[in-house]
């Protein structure tokens, strides 16, 4: 027997909605009962299982007094309450697997039309072969025509004593206004993964099979809230009486849990080859791109929440890891067309690792060798105070301290190819102004710059230089936002390695803000055509 029949509720009590559960609660307890109600909530949350608890409850003998009172108007009883029905019976046990005509289901996706409903309206007034009250399902009843509904509208306004109807949707706003409102709604909601996990675990306790904690969790992630899809995928992966997330990978078609734990230690170790390792891997396993990201950013948020102690979870990463790889990895656009999957999120990581590696500059030894080693160092140690610190202190916490003052600042030379050239340009003559000779051989600056940086090139290539005094070059710029991007330390180092590159020498940079011309300069078109026509492309490129 599958397992999801196996362990259905069988009692109101078993629901695993709590609110669901509470609303009938209360309408058994006040002895009252609609005949109409309207089942609204995604797949597998329980929709049928708690129409045939009710279909079971309606016809059990110990309630038999208050349902005459409730739909018959006889009045047997003082007390109407009703109570949940018999498990044990065997008129129950085919109730709840389906086999009694007391609850008929009806796929109203197939069964869809006009003729279909009058049908239903003959059938309805003949009384149940069995017991005193016949439940009707009408499954996915969204996908009834308009005239269908028409027909439904009329039986739903009259009802036979005998009868109750439950209309079950997963799309309540295609369900029309005139019947919902003929209806006592009842809403099912997606199950949390908490309690998901607390049912999963009721069952393999029942059944005495292993599990791992985790497996559970991967299992609840991928059943979206379906109590029955989860069952069925806990009832696959428990063939070996041991669930673990290798088993589901290898029964339910692979676990993108365990591809993200394995991308997410690769960006750590910022393992360039890996990433791209990993990222063939999932090509060649035709891994699904938007169950992968969904996994991936489920599992940072669930990490995040678990940080902040907002879930029950265990974090396996840090806070502040999870809430980055967030942020950075949320600006990619997923949906964009690309020939070759997963490519943008390979991308960007690529450009995370790197811009990492590039900050982190060379390993801890060399970087601790480099600041003892710096020529400021020395001066920097004999300015600080060093009485003040406490004559207990161990040698290594004032190491720490004092490589702490000398600490260097992270320069942008350092992240850079070495672009001077070791031979003076042919141009360049002896005597020549440098500044001069950067203004005229402009171009070939802004193409060094844009192989290094073409978002500096454009902030460039929107200013004018200047030929200034003692070899500084000025660049005249019109906007004080691009100014104060060409005056930071990191682009500044690439600009004047790059002019130096031009004039074959060490060559300053200054940006001096100025007002946009408003009129055009006059330029002497020159005689010759083929001059014009280089002025002219010049002009337009």
């Amino acid at each position: 027997m599958s397992w999801y029949l196996k362990y259905r509720p069988h009692q109101i009590a078993d629901l695993d909605l709590e609110d669901v559960k509470q609303i009938f609660l209360q309408l058994m307890a006040n002895g009252q009962f609609p005949q109409t109600l309207l089942f609204a909530g995604p797949k597998g949350t329980g929709k049928t299982s708690a129409s045939r608890i009710i279909g079971a409850m309606l016809n059990d003998p110990a309630n038999e007094k208050a349902v005459r009172s409730i739909f018959f108007n006889k009045k047997n009883s003082k007390n109407n309450a009703l109570q949940e029905p018999s498990q044990d019976s065997e008129f129950a046990q085919r109730v709840f697997s389906g086999q009694s005509y007391v609850v008929q289901e009806i796929d109203a996706a197939s069964y869809r039309g006009i003729d279909d409903i009058r049908r239903l309206k003959e059938r309805i007034f003949l009384p149940p072969q069995e017991g005193i009250m016949a439940v009707y399902i009408l499954d996915e009843v969204h996908m009834l025509t308009n005239e269908a509904f028409n027909a439904l509208l009329k039986i739903l306004e009259e009802p036979p004593v005998h009868v109750v109807f439950i209309l079950a949707t997963t799309e309540l706003h295609k369900v029309p206004a005139t019947i919902v409102s003929r209806c006592n709604l009842v809403s099912f909601h997606k199950a949390s993964n908490e309690e998901i996990i607390v049912r999963l675990k009721k069952i393999l306790e029942l059944e005495k099979i292993k599990y791992e904690e985790e497996a559970l969790q991967e299992i609840a992630r991928r059943s979206d809230g379906s109590f029955r899809d989860a069952v069925k995928l806990t009832e696959i992966a428990a063939q070996t009486n041991n669930i673990t997330l290798l088993e589901i990978d290898k029964l339910i078609g692979g676990s993108a849990l365990v591809q993200v734990k394995k991308l997410i230690k690769l960006i750590l170790a910022k393992d360039e080859l890996g990433i791209a390792q990993f990222f063939s891997q999932l090509r060649q396993e035709n891994m699904d791109a938007n169950y992968f990201y969904q996994s991936l950013f489920s599992y940072l948020h669930q990490n995040l929440l678990g940080s902040l102690g907002v879930a029950e979870y265990k974090p396996e990463i840090e806070q502040k890891i999870s809430q980055f790889l967030l942020n950075f990895l949320l600006a990619i656009e997923f949906n964009q067309a690309t020939p070759i999957a997963f490519l943008p999120l390979e991308l960007k990581i690529f450009s995370l690792v790197e811009r990492s590696k590039q900050q982190q500059g060379p390993p801890p030894t060399e970087r601790k060798k480099q600041k003892l080693e710096t020529p400021n160092t020395k001066q920097k140690i004999d300015d600080v105070n060093t009485h003040s610190l406490e004559e207990n202190a161990s040698t290594l916490e004032k190491a720490q301290i004092l490589t702490a003052i000398s600490e260097p600042e992270l320069k942008a030379d350092n992240l850079l190819p070495d672009l001077v050239q070791e031979t003076v340009p042919e141009y360049v003559s002896p005597g020549v102004s440098l500044s001069k000779v950067l203004c005229d051989h402009w171009n070939e600056f802004l193409t060094k710059v844009e192989e290094n940086n073409s978002t500096l090139a454009a902030l460039l290539r929107s200013s004018k230089p200047q030929a200034g005094t003692n070899g500084i070059a000025q660049v005249m710029v019109y906007y004080r936002f691009h100014q104060e991007q060409l005056e930071q330390p990191k682009f500044k180092t690439i600009i004047e390695k790059c002019g130096s590159c031009i004039v074959g020498d060490k060559i300053k940079f200054q940006f001096v803000l100025t007002k946009p011309q408003t009129t055009p300069e006059l330029v002497d078109i020159p005689a010759n055509t083929q001059e014009l026509e280089a002025l002219a492309e010049e002009a337009l490129m």
